[in-house]
């Protein structure tokens, strides 16, 4: 029995594909924006982190950066979606691209990333550019 898929009916176009691409990156810029206020935040507290393992683990595994995994997570499935690899369909791209439009909209329902998130664009100049870049291409 084919599915849709496999009939190349939800295929994934090579514009949508173009445009989770794009997606990527653009989020991949507001989150190392966040990502290095994050850890000046940090390492004002608890001083500076001494290696780049450490920072990982921190990133991985610390409360205090906790909500941004939610942005590393989305990143982490817009680009499989767009890999040749095991692309995604038309369906689960616009799924993606809706989730990123509820994200940034503060319509996510933790609580918590939404605050630390609105804290963090009033604090950052270049998280607002890095923000308004990622909502242009959701239009």
């Amino acid at each position: 029995m084919n599915t849709d898929f496999e009939n190349g009916h939800d295929a994934l176009t090579d514009e949508t594909r173009r445009k989770l691409k794009n997606l990527s990156q653009a989020f991949l810029r507001l989150h190392k924006v966040l990502l290095d206020a994050e850890k000046e935040k940090y390492e004002a507290v608890n001083g500076p982190i001494p290696n780049p393992n450490i920072y990982l683990s921190l990133v991985l595994e610390h409360p205090h950066f906790a909500w941004l995994r939610k942005i590393s997570s989305l990143i982490a499935l817009i680009d499989e979606a767009a890999s040749i690899r095991r692309p995604a369909t038309e369906t689960e791209a616009a799924a993606l691209v809706n989730e990123a439009r509820i994200l940034l909209s503060f319509q996510y329902s933790e609580e918590e990333f939404n605050a630390k998130f609105q804290i963090a664009l009033q604090e950052n100049k270049h998280a607002v550019l890095n923000y308004n870049d990622v909502l242009g291409l959701l239009d």
